[in-house]
């Protein structure tokens, strides 16, 4: 059995997990994301930890690096990422430079795309989006049956204007992200009920339970959702669109008043098949995790 660490580093924590050859999850484990770590040192630290961490389980053979941003994945740089304050970070040499064995590169949202294609809900599908929504907001296209990313620049639709009230990390208003993220959603219900820290799983719950104020706040990030999918649907023709990340979680909560908006607003479109990620939060690790095994296959 052979074992890799996948490492997902969001805007707010880094989610780590070991996965075997099997793609069996054997541990998961949890860090903050260093604050302005615009140099990188803080995070190759904090991954360098964890995989010393999991190697006294397993031998690790790879590792599997997810990182959000616009990215050059063959050189391994990340070229911007907004929530990271990352720009032209040699991201993959800095961490291989440190643990000594090889590092698998990608953006996150493609790598759990990776996942969703090969064995998940967009498995079969020749034309499909992937939209995981969590701190950020970013698409992974699937075309003609690969995964396009234009050198790392493709899919950047929470930086779409979707008419949005709110500044974005990028330096523009309007955008998606900053309506209808999961930091955004907890931003605007802490901002109309005076209740801050209040989470997206705790909203959604008020949603069902018919809180007013939730429901305002989740009607105003799900259009501004459908919004940016109408644009996406008209452009590339997706057979089916698949919902990850943290809000993956609200099901048909999430996906009702969206499937309702393109029934309303579609006509000649090609409408797709609305989806949750099969492997739902989990699909970057699961994809990190088959990029990390495909280095180590090429290295045989």
């Amino acid at each position: 059995m052979s074992y890799v660490v996948a490492v997902d580093v969001g805007g707010t924590e880094i989610k780590s997990a070991l996965v075997d050859s099997d793609f069996n999850v054997i541990a998961t484990t949890t860090a903050p994301t260093p604050k302005a770590d615009t140099t990188g040192v803080e995070t190759v630290k904090a991954i360098a930890a964890i995989v010393t961490q999991f190697s006294t389980q397993h031998p690790v053979d790879a590792v599997g690096l997810a990182v959000p941003g616009a990215l050059d994945e063959p050189a391994g740089t990340s070229r911007w990422s907004g929530n990271l304050q990352w720009k032209n970070l040699p991201i993959r040499n800095l961490l291989e430079d440190a643990i000594k064995i090889p590092v698998a590169f990608g953006h996150d949202v493609r790598t759990a795309a990776v996942a969703e294609m090969r064995s998940g809900a967009a498995k079969g599908a020749r034309n499909a989006i992937f939209i995981p929504v969590g701190t950020g907001i970013a698409a992974a296209l699937i075309i003609d049956g690969e995964i396009r990313s234009a050198e790392g620049f493709a899919g950047e639709i929470g930086h779409v204007n979707v008419n949005g009230k709110y500044p974005c990390v990028c330096g523009k208003s309007g955008c998606l992200e900053p309506a209808a993220s999961t930091l955004a959603i907890s931003k605007a219900y802490g901002a109309q009920s005076g209740k801050s820290g209040t989470t997206t799983e705790e909203i959604y719950k008020l949603v069902v339970a018919g809180d007013a104020v939730a429901i305002n706040v989740w009607n105003d990030a799900t259009a501004a959702m459908a919004r940016a999918c109408e644009l996406l649907i008209t452009i590339l023709a997706p057979e089916v669109i698949v919902f990850g990340g943290g809000l993956s979680n609200a099901g048909e909560t999430f996906l009702k008043p969206i499937r309702d908006y393109l029934d309303s607003s579609l006509t000649f479109q090609r409408k797709p098949r609305l989806e949750i990620a099969h492997y739902g939060a989990k699909a970057g690790t699961i994809g990190c995790a088959m990029l990390a095994f495909d280095r180590v296959k090429a290295g045989k």
